[in-house]
């Protein structure tokens, strides 16, 4: 069972094993919620905007903006 220690600043680095096979990378948001005595932790689904970013077609250009409206 993988395992990690909380530095001084309260950080924790999550084992790369784990990092891969829930497909987390940098700057992505983690859903933690406390259950009784233990912490489960989420990949948090990412929005409906960013998803269309990621297309870069010029049929999606603009449209993130008029989701947000």
């Amino acid at each position: 069972m993988p395992t990690a220690k909380l530095s001084r600043k309260a950080q924790l680095v999550l084992p790369a094993g784990i990092r891969q096979r829930l497909n987390i990378r940098p700057g992505d948001r983690l859903i933690l919620e406390v259950e009784g005595d233990h912490v489960v932790l989420r990949k948090a689904p990412e929005s409906d905007v960013d998803a269309l970013r990621r297309y870069r077609s010029s049929l999606w250009k603009d449209y993130g903006r008029e989701l947000k409206r």
